[in-house]
């Protein structure tokens, strides 16, 4: 299935915008204007990235993570609704601020399966369990330009070696595992 945003979006009274972010990247994947003007839809689509990233951040410290998480910012003439599609894709619903929450977020769900269910998909299995816990903890790091660093000191293993995680070894990967759970303040790893 093909994602047809003007096919998708129909119907539903002051939408004004869709965007879809790639995620860990924040970079613009597709979108949707009624107006016709992508210009701001490039750049906003980074910011609603960042910000779900920052919310699920803000979520983990209080113990309260969880696979489904909206964001919803109202603001102004605006009411956006942040949704997270598999940690690969972040879907920011742009509407006018006087539609009623209720049927806001039927719509919301109502145009996030048919999303969803259009989207490719990125294969996980291809990739090593080291390179599943770096990409995890460089996804949800509150620092992710540093935290490769920080993995190789806290797990003493050479800053080389974790460029390269599917060649480490069970006892170093152990390690790094370890470290990756103390940074993020999580008890063990699920990927």
């Amino acid at each position: 299935m093909q994602l047809q945003l003007p096919e998708i979006t129909r119907g539903v009274e002051r939408l004004r915008n869709v965007i879809i972010t790639v995620m860990p990247d924040c970079l613009l994947y597709e979108s949707w204007s009624r107006d016709g003007d992508q210009t701001a839809n490039e750049e906003a689509a980074s910011y609603l990235g960042d910000l779900v990233r920052a919310n699920r951040e803000a979520l983990r410290v209080m113990r309260a993570l969880s696979d489904e998480m909206q964001v919803t910012i109202e603001s102004g003439g605006l009411l956006i609704i942040l949704r997270e599609i598999e940690s690969s894709y972040v879907v920011g619903f742009v509407f006018e601020s006087d539609v009623p929450l209720g049927m806001v977020r039927v719509q919301v769900r109502t145009m996030l399966a048919r999303i969803t269910e259009a989207l490719p998909r990125f294969a996980v299995s291809e990739s090593s369990r080291g390179e599943r816990v770096l990409e995890f903890v460089e996804r949800y790091a509150p620092d992710p330009h540093t935290v490769l660093l920080r993995v190789a000191v806290q797990a003493r293993v050479p800053l080389d070696e974790l460029r390269n995680p599917a060649n480490l070894d069970g006892e170093r990967m152990q390690r790094v595992e370890r470290a990756v759970c103390t940074i993020l303040g999580i008890d063990s790893l699920t990927l």
